[in-house]
């Protein structure tokens, strides 16, 4: 009697285990995925892949968030549509704009994390916000102060990969 009781108690923790880890890893992605969703408003597919998530702030709330998203083709051409439709621009980014943006988010991310973005990229759609008032950013001079608080989403169609990047300074 006493063992049919450490099994059953032993089953039921290891049950609590998985279903903890199971969890954890569900909405963990899922976080992700509906972050781009109420950034952009553009809703991912729940079968995305999350290539990289990344966030680093400090204290004070200045800091950076990278999330980079794979999607299958099938995907990538509706959320392509939805991005033309939110009224994203099309790539790529003017080289010299593109050059100094670089180096403003090399400044912001970690040298690393600045590679991954890929400001060369010829297929595709961008937008630029700006976190505190939502507006879009059209400038090139990247050391404006609109683009100290800005979001940014890319979708690389030659990859099927779509960029988040946001930071705060």
């Amino acid at each position: 009697m006493m063992k049919n009781t450490r099994i059953i108690i032993g089953g039921f923790v290891i049950l609590i285990i998985l279903l903890a880890v199971l969890y954890k890893g569900y909405f963990d992605s899922s976080k992700e995925i509906e972050f781009f969703n109420d950034t952009f408003g553009i809703q991912l597919p729940k079968k995305s892949e999350i290539i990289l998530s990344k966030k680093s702030y400090g204290a004070m709330g200045d800091g950076y968030r990278v999330y980079i998203y794979q999607v299958d083709s099938e995907s990538m051409k509706i959320l392509a549509e939805k991005g033309r439709e939110n009224h994203w621009s099309e790539l790529p980014l003017p080289s010299d704009f593109a050059a100094s943006f670089f180096k403003k988010i090399r400044a912001i991310t970690d040298e690393t994390t600045s590679k991954l973005i890929p400001l060369n990229a010829d297929k595709g759609y961008f937008v630029i916000r700006n976190n505190q008032t939502n507006a879009s950013i059209s400038g090139t001079d990247v050391f404006n102060s609109s683009f100290d608080n800005v979001m940014i989403g890319m979708m690389n169609l030659d990859k099927n990969r779509i960029y988040l990047l946001s930071y705060n300074m």
